[in-house]
């Protein structure tokens, strides 16, 4: 069976002209000898152990993965994602043979894999949110298999648009309108299920902010229709159900329990620990009087660095990891699963996260309970931390870079009683992004910058920025849309441009 994997050509995309000229997919790790030395894929982690050996065990793990994977897993036919960072988009190709190395390239391009580029001018917008997502994670190698991407880039490489998925649980047809909907829900032949983000894109919203959710809220209550769960807090891609709240009671509504109402007061006011579990979460686990070679090959069948260890009620007991493995080998020479099992920290689906971060750098990875408090659903590690914090922190980093350019010049060159007038004393004399609209709305007041811009286009650029920055000030933890990053991005160089003038 096919499967899809996004390749990055470097950091700042210096192996992609190349990767496209010569029909190959390349990684860097150019110190690692020739990957077909290696038999199995802790030989190769005793190799990169040998390399950099300041490196923690966690990262030397994660690396033997990603090399493993684009050596052995990846094969003939599969599709390959490549960003193409100076253009932004995305070459999409097939893979058409097995691993080479290459010795006598440049370090960084000694390890390949032959490809026929199908596409390599693919628009990000071609890709639906959901799997545009997939496409950010920060791996050199990295399996895109969630929301059936393997058929979606299949489409996409055929120059077909992107058909989206849908949940297996959800019955409303995607191209279905709020009419549609409406219907649907009076109908009441069978419950109406859809994921969060098919019923916010009905109302043209991409994200679940303050604003989106009071418009859809409000219809919805006009309607006499609730969600469960709640609309507030019920992850993107997760299927809620719409239920009626106003029909008319029956006599065996007595015996039930009304559905819940959800309000703008759900909104989370802290960032939890399941703003970064996956949709569906699950945990693989071992019991605990399993011999150890059962947790070791299901650790390399499933390419997993660690294991929940349960107990024979399913209640956890610990975990076992490559390096627990290893310190227990250390101590006697037939270690059993329980002289490898660990103690790790297990915390909830619905923990501050922020408080967590200092165990799971620490360690490396937490376990996470469900609702019951007592089942495990899910594992957050360090990588998992990375990914979500460099996703999210991006467009408030570009936010405050292009602020604080913009303020140093508009303190430089815009007179104090124009300032006065449109910034309020609480401000200490530092403008809003409200501010600078309504400042530099004046032409005459944007020429004293002395900036070689279009005095409209900068204005609907500085618009755009405070628009985008007042949406990303009500926290909800979604991914900020492409198109939405893109202009911060664009605004952001465009005043670093004029600012280094």
């Amino acid at each position: 069976m096919k499967s899809a994997w996004q390749v990055r050509a470097g950091r700042r995309g210096e192996r992609d002209q190349e990767s496209l000229a010569e029909g190959l997919t390349i990684v860097g790790w150019g110190g690692v000898s020739e990957l077909s030395r290696f038999d199995t894929r802790e030989a190769l982690k005793a190799e990169l152990r040998l390399l950099y050996p300041q490196r923690s065990n966690y990262v030397i793990g994660n690396w033997a993965g990603q090399l493993w994977r684009f050596y052995r897993e990846m094969s003939e036919g599969d599709f390959i994602v490549m960003p193409l960072k100076n253009v932004r988009q995305f070459a999409i190709g097939e893979i058409t043979g097995p691993y080479r190395h290459r010795p006598e390239s440049t370090p960084d391009c000694r390890h390949t894999r032959p490809v026929r580029w199908i596409r390599t001018d693919v628009d990000p917008q071609e890709f639906e949110p959901d799997l545009r997502g997939s496409l950010g994670s920060l791996l050199t190698v990295c399996r895109l298999s969630r929301h059936d991407a393997v058929r979606r880039i299949e489409e996409i490489a055929a120059g077909r648009k992107d058909p989206g998925w849908q949940h297996a649980s959800a019955n409303l047809n995607p191209d279905a309108t709020r009419a549609d909907l409406w219907e649907a829900v009076e109908a009441g032949t069978a419950p109406v299920k859809l994921t969060v983000r098919n019923l916010l894109s009905l109302w043209g919203y991409r994200r679940r902010t303050a604003t989106s959710l009071e418009a859809v809220q409000t219809e919805l209550a006009e309607h006499g229709i609730s969600t469960t769960p709640a609309l507030t807090t019920a992850r993107m891609d997760a299927v809620v159900e719409l239920l009626p709240i106003a029909i008319e009671p029956t006599a065996t509504d007595r015996e039930q329990d009304p559905p819940e109402v959800e309000t703008l007061d759900d909104l989370p006011t802290k960032w939890m620990v399941r703003a970064i579990l996956p949709d569906e979460p699950a945990i693989e686990s071992i019991t605990l009087g399993k011999p150890l070679a059962a947790a070791v090959t299901l650790m390399l069948a499933k390419n997993y660095s660690q294991l929940a260890v349960l107990d024979e009620n399913g209640s956890y007991a610990g975990a076992v990891s490559w390096e627990s493995i290893g310190r227990a080998r250390l101590s006697k020479p037939e270690p059993t699963l329980q002289d490898a099992t660990t103690q790790v920290r297990v915390i909830d689906f619905d923990d501050e996260l922020f408080a967590q971060i200092d165990e799971i750098y620490r360690h490396g990875y937490v376990f996470v309970r469900g609702e019951d408090r007592q089942k495990l659903i899910g594992i957050v590690t360090a990588n998992d931390l990375a990914l979500q914090f460099g996703t999210l922190a991006r467009p408030f980093s570009l936010l405050e870079e292009a602020e604080l350019r913009l303020r140093r010049n508009t303190k430089r060159c815009v007179p104090e009683e124009i300032l006065d007038k449109a910034v309020p004393k609480w401000a200490n004399g530092n403008p809003t992004f409200g501010n600078y609209v309504r400042i530099f709305s004046d032409r005459a007041t944007f020429e004293l910058l002395g900036w070689p811009l279009d005095h409209d286009t900068f204005l609907d650029l500085l618009t755009k920025a405070k628009n985008i920055r007042n949406e990303l000030m009500h926290f909800s933890g979604e991914e900020v849309p492409h198109q939405d990053l893109a202009a911060i991005e664009g605004f952001c160089a465009t005043i670093k441009a004029v600012d280094q003038l």
